[in-house]
């Protein structure tokens, strides 16, 4: 909308007459935090403030008006030029200044922002922004040199430019989704635009959690819509590598090098050829393609020769692979280029450092060698390996457990900047350094090169060996050596999730022996290759990593990421696909699952490398997925043929039998239940949850006895299951029901109380625990459970029904009504209780018409209700249909009198006659108790 610039000259500042205004125009959700700084430091520039909410549910909106902003309401699109223009809209002042809540100005600099609107010399001006960061791995990272206050004690900073500062003019609005600018529109008025040498101060990467992935959507969103635009694909790769999705960052940023090529750019305003260049390696290397990645940063360098991020980013890269020679050259001919960059600096002494150490740790393998003790009875000499990062809080615990057992520690340092190395020191400790770059076994080969043992075993900073292990181990090493033999142990996770694996723990010290993949990494396969034998032990490692859900879902997220950017440059890599769609399966993305277990399976690698492992856990899982959408006879074929593959391994046997349960073939369920009862005690190689593995066997078992009415049986795999997890209820929910079955109402009601202990905040267990009550006349304390049932699932229709039920003993007929119509509401298309009660209370209350029809309903859902088709009887007399009273009487009389009576209704019956026939079934039934209301 076009609007006509105000000239209010009463709202210009008094001061100066001549000056001109400004009104500072921003955008902001729940910043409350952030706002109030960024306002306080445009305190005496800005003459008026304008703030639009996007929709905060925080003290946002307080903290604007209380610095005098003028708050307006704007409705959130995904369109932040939209959100921008909108604001922009009710701006009144000469000129605009743009900041964003997690910014500020120095004060020194307003001064100079007052003279450069006062000058006249452009339509709009440029500024650089100083993003703060704590790393250096951003295109165009500086250090801090401590001219601004405002740097704070952050390390440096990388910058971005756009115009900030603009007159006041309807045709100058912001265009672009995402990372929006007004740039165009100036250069549509052929306005001239200056820039003004005072930075904004962007603390957003590093004070607060951003939020990616509404960037991302954004960028995304104005790639598409300019689609030539070869800025708008630079920054949506940005956007998608903040996220970690590095295959969609590769494919947005070379579409930009394609429309920079195709079109003949060299540079424009806010694109530079050579950055692009630079983020596409970065992106290559975090997908792990290193050869491309280096070819990417010499493009880098063919652009600009003076480029010292491309030198100092091939330094980095030759690091991470080792040739530390390399690097050195990379790092010097970056820092003659860049002198006043401390990063650089730094690397170059860190090289140096890794030079020295390496040369120190060669000859002090060489004297190790050589010193050693010839192998004795006691198996060889043994060298615990292990990677960390800022693992001080735990890692003396870990080094601890192995004191006493290892000969020799090595701890291969991956960035710490907390106290691990000086612990690891202390313990005597070979340390190394590794330049991180998300590959877990490049690290560990790291650590594996640092060793001189006969024997390896490694673990993590979170694990613990505990104490009565040590012989054992000891005693497969004397077992094993010389033999080429290398020993599973027993992971036992001890945290958030119970589970237990068999992993690769100690293997002979070997040339040729090294971890592949970049996550979950293996040596497996290089023993393989050289010929060692893999045995299995009950040698346990405890695990004490995965301590919240938090965690696990945090750690889940980074490997997965990890996982995409490996698979993208080695598809045939069907381990690391097995582990990624699992992380699917976990997260519940299970069409994401069964298309990567579909593609192990149908590839045939697995099956060809005899990996049975893997093999079967992908088609296990593919079921699994299946039966998770409830596709139980699609999910069978892989069920089955996953047990024909291992018959042995308990979740196979599990999962079928539960698949069977729900499919109701009980007693199919029952063999394979059988089978993994026989079995639940074997560790596999996949992780296992050996406490619900156990309490699921018995629990399914309990529900095909059930079904098959083998109620004692059922009762004792019930209590079996209840002993196996004590934090779960729900088998004892199940044995409550047997006992109340059977007529056993203290033990029904001992069962529903431990199961309201073990969960006290399940709907269904105080749902049940009210019924007692009722059904012992306890109706003050029914309702109390009732209600109780409803406070943690408001949608249940069982204790609305039951409240109703006894709001209509008690007389209060409106509250019972209203009960009755909550149950109805919330019923599903087969259920029928609640609409016969409800149509009995109408009945009481000769509301003929309501109640006819809800029984019409109950009748259509089952026909076969006696009661029903009475209450239809009386509900058509009251309208004259006395033929359906004939019908309708014929089988309730047949149900009355067991069809003794064979004589139909005459037609000359009249109302009296049919009402006496309809006393007497009623009465008849009442005898026999059929009916189906509460």
């Amino acid at each position: 909308m076009k609007r006509k610039k105000q000239k209010n000259k009463n709202s210009r500042n008094q001061k100066n007459a001549n000056q001109p205004t400004l009104s500072l125009c921003m955008i902001a959700k729940d910043e409350a935090g952030f706002l109030r700084r960024c306002l306080a430091s445009v305190k005496g520039l800005a003459d008026e403030i304008l703030v639009g909410d996007t929709g905060s549910s925080d003290g946002t909106k307080l903290v604007a008006t209380q610095a005098g902003a003028v708050v307006i309401d704007v409705a959130w699109t995904g369109d932040f030029s939209e959100a921008r223009n909108a604001v922009l809209d009710r701006a009144t002042k000469d000129w605009v200044l743009v900041l964003d809540c997690d910014e500020v100005l120095a004060k020194k600099d307003l001064t100079a922002i007052r003279k450069a609107i006062a000058s006249k010399r452009a339509l709009a001006y440029r500024m650089t922004t100083r993003n703060y960061a704590q790393s250096g791995n951003r295109v165009g990272w500086q250090s801090c040199l401590g001219d601004y206050a405002e740097e704070k004690t952050y390390l440096g900073w990388f910058p971005t430019t756009k115009v900030r500062v603009f007159q006041n003019d309807e045709h100058i609005r912001f265009e672009g989704a995402v990372h929006e600018l007004v740039e165009g529109t100036i250069k549509k008025m052929d306005g001239n635009i200056g820039d003004l040498s005072v930075p904004v101060h962007h603390y957003g990467y590093i004070e607060k959690d951003r939020p990616n992935d509404l960037y991302a959507e954004a960028a995304q969103q104005k790639a598409e819509t300019t689609p030539d635009n070869p800025e708008a694909f630079y920054q949506l790769a940005i956007s998608l590598r903040d996220v970690g999705d590095f295959k969609g960052a590769k494919e947005a940023i070379e579409q930009c090098i394609d429309l920079v090529e195709s079109n003949g750019i060299s540079q424009t305003e806010y694109l530079q050829l050579d950055f692009v260049h630079l983020v596409h390696g970065d992106v290559l290397g975090r997908s792990g393609d290193q050869i491309s990645e280096e070819a990417a940063y010499l493009r880098a360098l063919g652009v600009n020769a003076k480029s010292y991020h491309a030198l100092n980013n091939l330094g980095t890269l030759k690091q991470r692979m080792g040739d530390l020679d390399m690097a050195l050259d990379y790092y010097e001919k970056a820092l003659q280029l860049a002198p006043e960059i401390d990063t650089i600096r730094e690397n170059v002494a860190k090289v140096k450092q890794l030079q020295n150490e390496n040369l120190k740790f060669e000859n002090q393998n060489r004297q190790d060698r050589s010193d050693a003790q010839p192998t004795t009875p006691d198996g060889g000499r043994l060298t615990l390996c292990m990677i960390a990062k800022n693992e001080g809080h735990r890692l003396d615990k870990c080094l601890e457990s192995v004191r006493g057992l290892v000969d020799e520690i090595v701890v291969v340092d991956t960035g710490s900047t907390d106290n691990t190395m000086d612990i690891a020191k202390q313990y005597g400790a070979k340390t190394g350094f590794f330049e991180w770059c998300d590959d877990f076994a490049a690290a560990r080969n790291v650590s594996l090169s640092l060793a001189t043992g006969d024997w390896i075993m490694w673990l993590d900073p979170d694990d613990v060996l505990p104490q009565e292990c040590h012989a054992k181990i000891r005693e497969v090493m004397r077992y094993g050596l010389n033999k080429k033999k290398a020993f599973y142990w027993v992971l036992d996770d001890q945290g958030f999730e119970p589970v237990r694996c068999l992993q690769m723990r100690l293997f002979p010290n070997l040339p040729g022996v090294k971890f592949t993949m970049p996550i979950h990494e293996q040596v497996t396969p290089s023993l393989a290759d050289i010929g060692v034998v893999c045995e299995t032990t009950d040698i346990r490692v405890e695990h004490y990593g995965y301590s919240s859900p938090e965690i696990v879902e945090e750690k889940q997220k980074r490997y997965l990421g990890i996982m995409q950017s490996w698979l993208e440059t080695h598809p045939e890599d069907y381990i690391v696909r097995s582990h990624a769609a699992m992380t699917y399966y976990i997260q519940g993305k299970l069409d994401q699952a069964i298309e990567e277990y579909q593609r192990i399976i149908d590839d045939g690698n697995a099956h060809s490398d005899r990996n049975l492992v893997i093999e079967t856990t992908s088609t296990l899982y593919l079921g699994r997925c299946l039966m998770r959408q409830q596709k139980y006879e699609d999910a069978l074929p892989y069920l089955l043929d996953a047990q024909k593959m291992d018959d042995q391994y308990v979740i196979s046997n599990l999962t079928l039998g539960e698949c069977y349960t729900r499919m109701a073939r009980h007693k199919d369920a029952l063999e394979a239940l059988n089978q993994a009862l026989e079995f639940e005690n074997q560790v596999t190689f996949s992780a296992t949850d050996m406490t619900s593995a156990k309490y699921s066997i018995r629990f399914f078992k309990g529900q095909n006895l059930e079904a098959l009415e083998r109620f004692g049986e059922a009762a004792d795999f019930y209590k079996q299951a209840a002993d196996a997890d004590p934090k779960r209820g729900d088998a004892l929910g199940r044995l409550s029901g047997i006992y109340r079955l059977l007529g056993q109402r203290d033990d029904a009601i001992g069962a529903i109380d431990e199961a309201l202990n073990r969960d006290p905040d399940n709907a269904q267990y105080r749902f049940n625990r009210g019924t007692f009550y009722l059904e012992l006349g306890n109706e003050t304390e029914a309702v109390r459970w009732f209600k109780r049932a409803l406070e943690k699932n408001p949608d249940m229709p069982e204790p609305y029904l039951n409240l109703g039920y006894v709001m209509r003993r008690q007389g209060d007929l409106k509250t019972a009504e209203e009960m009755y119509v909550q149950a109805v509401d919330r019923s599903d298309d087969t259920a029928y209780e609640a609409h016969a009660n409800f149509a009995h209370l109408l009945l009481d209350q000769a509301r003929y018409g309501e109640a006819d029809a809800l029984l019409e309903e109950v009748q259509n859902r089952n026909p076969n209700l006696t009661d029903i088709l009475l209450g239809l009887c009386v509900t058509r007399a009251h309208k004259g249909a006395l033929d359906d009273v004939r019908m309708l009487l014929g089988p309730i009389m047949n149900a009355v009198y067991g069809g003794t009576l064979q004589m139909a209704i005459p037609e000359q019956a009249g109302v009296n006659d049919l009402a006496a026939l309809l006393s007497e079934c009623g009465n008849m039934l009442s005898q026999k108790q059929q009916g189906v209301c509460a």
